[in-house]
């Protein structure tokens, strides 16, 4: 009785761990205000080593650029994470940045 208490928290277990986080510049200094936070998230499933899912980080960039069609995106922060199971673990990309719309000859922002 002593070793199933024990052995049950290891096998329901979990763990999570942040493993790089990149910035990327950012472009010409703009205020916050002069856009707008866009995200995406992908996540990979793995089993024992086995994957079936390969392009989650394209994925995530993907719907990243789908959310600022008419704009540049900068400050684009790039957070790689692990949720670890029994066996198996997740990979997880959490992508943002500041979708900024072009500004127009006279110093406005292009409304399209």
């Amino acid at each position: 009785m002593r070793l199933l208490l024990p052995l049950a928290f290891f096998l329901a277990g979990c763990a999570h761990s942040v493993h790089e986080v990149y910035i990327s510049d950012f472009e010409g200094y703009p205020k916050l205000e002069q856009g707008r936070i866009v995200k995406a998230t992908a996540e990979q499933f793995v089993v024992m080593g086995f994957v079936s899912e390969t392009n989650y980080v394209d994925q995530a960039r993907q719907q990243l650029i789908n959310q600022c069609p008419e704009g540049g995106i900068t400050g684009i922060s790039t957070q790689f994470s692990t949720s670890l199971g029994f066996f198996s673990w997740t990979n997880k990309i959490l992508m943002q940045g500041l979708c900024v719309k072009p500004v127009a000859s006279n110093g406005t922002q292009n409304k399209r």
